[in-house]
């Protein structure tokens, strides 16, 4: 019959040995967590150049102001984003946009500094993630493109200037 001792330093050896299976685990399950944020950071940044190459080659491509431009949004489909005019009201706009332009109103009504994406993002109820941030800036981008919003700073979003708030 084996000693008190001899069955406690087995049982401290198979312990040790686990711990250093685990660990070797460890290891290689934080280098492929490395690897899959790399590639998710990668993606974030390849979206965010094409948003803004789109949105530079939509300005070139746009007539002033008064038109009515396809906007080709994430995955929604068009819209009909009308430049903003005299007399024109948001309720022209689609739906999420005339809200986005609301939510700035309303910040600015209260005296707010302006409206970052996830503010937008929020105002309008949709889910929290990076590609919803991303398409609440991209609209809200578009609307300072046809007049409707400005941009005091990369990101921060305002009315218009001459907004009656």
């Amino acid at each position: 019959m084996p000693s008190v001792i001899a069955v406690l330093e087995e049982r401290e050896r198979l312990a040790l040995v686990r711990a250093e299976e685990l660990r070797a685990e460890l290891e290689r399950v934080q280098v492929a967590l490395a690897a899959a944020e790399e590639a998710a950071r990668r993606v974030v940044i390849a979206r965010e150049e094409l948003v803004d190459a789109l949105a530079e080659t939509t300005v070139e491509e746009v007539p002033p102001r008064r038109a009515v431009v396809p906007a080709t949004g994430n995955a929604g489909g068009k819209a009909d984003v009308a430049g903003w005019c005299e007399g024109l009201e948001a309720k022209v706009l689609p739906e999420d946009y005339a809200r986005i332009v609301s939510l700035v109103q309303e910040d600015a009504g209260r005296g707010g500094d302006g409206v970052r994406a996830r503010g937008l993002r929020e105002g309008l109820g949709w889910e929290a993630s990076d590609a919803r941030e991303q398409a609440a800036r991209w609209r809200a981008k578009r609307l300072v493109e046809r007049g409707w919003l400005t941009e005091v700073r990369a990101g921060l979003f305002r009315p218009r200037p001459g907004w009656p708030g």
